[in-house]
This record gives C-alpha cells, structure tokens and sequence, in this order.
C-alpha cells in the first residue's frame, strides 16, 4: 500500500507542473491584442469614469499641497468699518484680545470667524485685520492674517506705525496661578485632615 500512494504522490507531482503548462498556452492563445475599435471603446469608458467620478484621490480633494510655501497675494488695505490689529492675548474658542490702531488704541475682544478657523493659525504678536462691530465697541471680527512680509510693506505705505509699544516686545502671561516667593510652607504646617 505505501508503494500506490507513493507511485500516486509522484504522479501528482508530475502532472500538476503539466497542467499548468496546459492552462498557460491555452491563456496565451485565448487572449490578444484589442484591436483599434476594441481599444477606442475602452478609453472612451475610462474618459466617461473620469468625467463622472472626477479624478478621486486624497491629494485631489483637498487640493494640491502647495511645497512653495504660501502663494502670494495682493496686499490687502482696510476699509471702512475695519483697522488693523495686532494679537496681545489668547483666551481661547477662536477668541483673543487685540490692540487695534485706531484713533483710541483701543483693546477689544477678537473673534475669529468661521471660513478662518481651522485654516488659519493664528499667534500672539501676529498682525490681522478686523471688523468693527457698529453694535458692540468692544468686540469685533478678525477677517485676515498678516504675514511678516505684508507687516513690512504696511509699514512702508504708513497703514502700521513704525514702533508699537509693548507690542513688539510681548511674552505671555501665566495668569493660571501665582505663587509669593516669601511663603513657605513646611510639612509641619499642614494637617491632612483639614484638607
């Protein structure tokens, strides 16, 4: 009996590299070349996928990434209802206190509206251009960010003064929590019952 199976097991061997052989001549014969019309048919449905589909990709929907850097853009001047700003504070939800040069240099509540939330970053000590309310004085809407080439060029046209004071020279504030260097409090101090 272990004669058959082995006898069996070299015939399987043997046969299946032949039936292979078998179904790649059939495969070759079975299959050619489209001819022209064949071949205009099929780049018409790959055109037509195209044209309904559209292109498709990740990079395509979110618009191609632009290595350059930032585009250039026409400088934009303020008009009526808007003055520049520049960022002294952030509070957080798109909200951030701003110094405007405006007649009074008046301190006001900056928020950044929708289409430039979460394309735009905005930092302390960066210059924008805002919307003044008509309704509230102290708050207003934050339209554009500078870049440090456009500050200049403001600066030159005489829309920014040349110096801000304490703006240029800004650092954030840690108001979380403040600590007086003259307490000191030893492990004798504190009972854990009380706390």
């Amino acid at each position: 009996m272990d004669k058959k199976t082995g006898a069996q097991n070299a015939n399987i061997v043997v046969d299946a590299p032949k039936q292979l052989a078998k179904d790649a001549e059939w495969l070759l014969r079975r299959c050619t070349k489209p001819n022209q019309r064949e071949y205009l048919k099929i780049v018409q449905a790959v055109v037509m996928g195209f044209l309904v589909m559209g292109f498709g990709g990740k990079a395509f929907k979110k618009g191609k990434s632009n290595k350059a850097g930032p585009e250039k853009r026409e400088l934009v001047f303020k008009d009526e209802e808007q003055e520049y700003a520049v960022v002294t504070k952030i509070l957080g939800n798109g909200r951030m206190e701003v110094q405007c040069f405006d007649k009074e240099n008046k301190k006001r509540l900056g928020h950044i509206r929708g289409a430039l939330r979460k394309k735009v970053w905005i930092g302390l000590g960066e210059y924008i251009l805002v919307s003044l309310r008509e309704f509230q004085d102290d708050k207003c809407d934050i339209l554009l960010k500078y870049t440090d080439e456009e500050v200049k060029n403001l600066r030159k046209a005489g829309q920014l003064p040349e110096k801000t004071s304490n703006v240029d020279n800004m650092e954030e504030d840690d108001d979380l929590v403040k600590f007086d260097k003259d307490e000191e409090v030893s492990d004798m101090d504190v009972d854990i019952d009380d706390l």
